[in-house]
């Protein structure tokens, strides 16, 4: 059976690398992005697999992919990367584009996290881990999960739950609404 090709395989490859400053033709599918990448195991697609869809112009298939909302962000794709890839920024693209286009994520659970999340960021300017897993457990109807963990990470200091707000919320909060950063007055 032929493989078909998606239909602007190159005009994908180009927004993406665009939008996020990357040359994906530096990828040489090593796999270390793949290796290294802490949620592999819940994805329906490795980051070494996201970057070959890119490039092959799968868009229906990167926007209605699990893979995009499971990555957390933490970087050691790029760390691992001999090219430096930005793979978490390549992630957030396709997100937002998936967004722009009315996909959301399959599973409920991820979308009340990255609300959650959000929420927290735009409140604050940061995460308080334990007042966002506090709220995520109450929103998902799971009570007790997580309750003895939580409770040794609070007695061994691992977790601070009166996390302080950052300066400059009020710009922060500026941006989240699609406002340029400036002095308000």
């Amino acid at each position: 059976m032929p493989i078909r090709i998606g239909e602007s395989s190159s005009s994908l490859q180009e927004r993406v690398e665009e939008a996020c400053s990357v040359d994906l033709s530096q990828c040489y599918e090593c796999g270390k992005c793949s290796g290294g990448c802490s949620t592999t195991h819940l994805m329906d697609y490795t980051p070494r697999k996201i970057i070959q869809l890119i490039k092959l112009g799968y868009c229906d298939i990167l926007y209605n992919s699990d893979a995009l909302w499971l990555c957390v962000g933490c970087h050691l794709c790029v760390d691992r990367c001999p090219a430096q890839i930005d793979i978490p920024r390549i992630v957030d693209y396709l997100r937002e584009q998936a967004y722009q286009q009315g996909i959301k994520p399959t599973r409920e659970q991820v979308v009340t996290f990255n609300a959650l999340m959000l929420g927290s960021v735009f409140k604050r300017g940061r995460v308080s881990e334990a007042t966002l897993m506090l709220q995520f457990n109450l929103r998902t109807r799971r009570y007790f999960k997580d309750a003895q963990l939580g409770t040794k990470m609070l007695v061994k200091g691992k977790v601070n739950p009166f996390v302080p707000g950052v300066k400059g919320t009020r710009e922060l909060r500026r941006l989240f609404r699609g406002k340029p950063a400036g002095k308000e007055r």
